[in-house]
């Protein structure tokens, strides 16, 4: 569960960021609401479909939800 966590709030950062850079500036403390109720099923679904669950590498790059993975590393 901490991995599902950590990797969810990264992509919610790097959404955040990217999001920044579109408008120019901060996209406040409602995008995170607004991530959530967009995107929060869908990043969920892809994590249980995901071998990140299952990779020592989770915390690295998780967020990125891989069903196929070069790097992947079982614990």
């Amino acid at each position: 569960m901490f991995e599902y966590m950590s990797a969810q709030r990264k992509r919610i950062e790097i959404d955040k960021w990217y999001e920044g850079c579109r408008i120019n500036g901060d996209p406040g403390s409602g995008f995170v609401i607004t991530w959530i109720e967009k995107n929060a099923a869908s990043f969920h679904s892809d994590w249980d479909l995901s071998l990140c669950k299952a990779c020592q590498k989770a915390r690295e790059c998780g967020f990125e939800v891989k069903k196929n993975c070069k790097d992947f590393y079982h614990r």
